[in-house]
């Protein structure tokens, strides 16, 4: 009897385990992604993707952003210091930011009509200007984005500091840039 059980479990677990497992895919039928990055050393910490699109539209296509996640903190009625995950997100023609609470919730427009934005560089440098969300991103004016890519191409850390000017609902976000070189060369990239 006891010879029996053991048979019969071994031969569930063989028949659960064994025979419906995926089969092995060949490497060169694995779908890739379709985002295209360059050479890490090139760019630093910053990556060249596309947008996708269905429509055909060429136009605009590739944008640089962060290849690995800027982590900060944000404070508002509800919490203090609570996680934030911010991505760049810049293309030939616009400059945004976007900000995820908790890493994952995307900051979307709100009653504030624009966010004070403080950037101070490791040689103590201050660069203040203003950006609105008028979706889920933070767009940050030509003249001001030229501003933030200049100290984009310095080495050391940069620290930033937004403030929503919101009545009902006032926040706060702070995160830090280490060594943010390289993006120079990936706007360069984007614009051949």
């Amino acid at each position: 009897m006891k010879k029996f059980v053991v048979l019969l479990i071994f031969s569930l677990f063989f028949a659960a385990c064994g025979t419906k497992q995926q089969k092995p895919v060949q490497s060169e039928t694995v779908k890739m992604d379709t985002v295209k990055t360059e050479s890490a050393s090139e760019f630093g910490m910053w990556k060249i993707a596309s947008y996708a699109s269905n429509l055909g539209n060429n136009r605009n296509t590739s944008y640089i952003t962060n290849t690995f996640a800027i982590w900060g903190t944000f404070s508002d009625p509800n919490n203090d210091k609570a996680e934030l995950k911010v991505k760049f997100v810049i293309d030939k023609e616009t400059f945004c930011m976007k900000l995820l609470q908790y890493g994952t919730t995307p900051v979307k427009k709100g009653d504030e009509t624009q966010y004070k934005i403080k950037i101070k560089s490791g040689t103590a440098e201050v660069a203040d200007f203003t950006a609105k969300n008028v979706s889920d991103r933070l767009f940050i004016r030509s003249v001001d984005a030229q501003k933030i890519m200049d100290l984009f191409e310095k080495e050391g850390s940069l620290y930033f500091y937004l403030v929503t000017d919101s009545k009902s609902f006032p926040a706060t976000y702070s995160f830090t840039i280490d060594n943010p070189i390289g993006f120079g060369n990936a706007l360069k990239k984007i614009f051949q």
